[in-house]
């Protein structure tokens, strides 16, 4: 995939389109006539584990199966630990249409759908947001919220100063290509950064809940990005149990994150009556991903053009 197609999937414009294209397919019914089987994940002794996640949708005429690799440990001459790859064919013909990076999908995806859960969620005139994590991820709850919120503020925090301070940078950096002035600054604790904010994201691998500030405002939507299973979770218990629960798919997230999750609203709720109130209201976007989505970006890819494709 080239820089400039990588740096147009990467753009606000792309994010906005494609977080309008994803609430289309929620609320015309093309994702509940989806065909989306649970993820499969095979782990082997070395601990290296092997994903299939696969869909089919009859509405866009679209077979994906993003198949992804994840060693513990990088690997000589591999460089990430993370590899994926996301094979398209048309349902009507069975023609491959070609293969797309699994990392970019996932990334622009995951800008997307932060996108399109914020504009449903947080406040109107929301103007400052926090950022737990310095990542990939991290990189992605910028893009999203800033695609729709005119910030005015960003709070940054990692355990690493020095790589909040180059985040910090890339943040200013997106920013002044969007036309925006925003002030970054980098925070001491993940206390620091969470205080007083509109909107919070957390984006790391921590496997114990973050010490999120008890002055978090009532109205704060949070994209919860990181470790929430049966075994970790990133935000604490009680954050979950006095919010309003946000997932892709509930079947998901029950399974992946526990009952926990048990109340949780799908995605679609925030496009049916009576949305209009989760401003008013904390929310939790706790993401555990899921294939239907990756299979609208990639439809969205292919109508815009946006990415070259391999063929084989």
């Amino acid at each position: 995939m080239t820089a400039t197609a990588t740096e147009r999937m990467s753009s606000a414009r792309f994010v906005r389109s494609l977080a309008e294209a994803m609430g289309e397919a929620l609320s015309s019914g093309s994702v509940t006539r989806m065909l989306v089987p649970p993820r499969e994940t095979i782990e082997d002794a070395a601990g290296a584990k092997f994903i299939s996640m696969p869909a089919v949708s009859p509405d866009h005429d679209l077979y994906i199966n993003k198949v992804a690799t994840i060693v513990a440990t990088p690997v000589a001459d591999r460089g990430a630990t993370v590899t994926a790859r996301v094979p398209m064919f048309s349902v009507s013909t069975g023609r491959h249409l070609g293969t797309l990076d699994g990392e970019t999908v996932t990334n622009v995806k995951c800008a997307a759908v932060t996108a399109l859960v914020t504009d449903r969620c947080a406040a109107r005139d929301s103007r400052v947001l926090g950022i737990i994590g310095s990542g990939v991820q991290a990189r992605q709850q910028f893009l999203g919220v800033s695609a729709v919120r005119d910030l005015a503020e960003v709070r940054v925090f990692s355990r690493t100063g020095r790589r909040a301070a180059a985040f910090a940078r890339d943040i200013a950096t997106m920013a002044r290509a969007d036309g925006a002035a925003v002030e970054v600054v980098v925070c001491d604790s993940a206390e620091e950064a969470s205080r007083g904010v509109d909107i919070l994201s957390t984006a790391t691998t921590s496997a114990v809940p973050l010490p999120i500030s008890a002055d978090l405002p009532a109205h704060a939507h949070i994209n919860c990005m990181g470790a929430h299973t049966t075994e970790s979770r990133e935000l604490p218990a009680e954050l979950l149990r006095t919010s309003v629960v946000i997932v892709e798919d509930l079947a998901t997230a029950i399974a992946e994150a526990g009952e926990s999750h048990a109340a949780a609203v799908e995605l679609d709720v925030l496009l049916g009556p009576g949305s209009a109130g989760f401003a008013q209201r904390r929310t939790v976007f706790a993401s555990t991903g899921c294939a239907y989505l990756d299979l609208i970006t990639c439809a969205h890819v292919i109508d815009h053009g946006a990415a070259p494709t391999t063929h084989g």
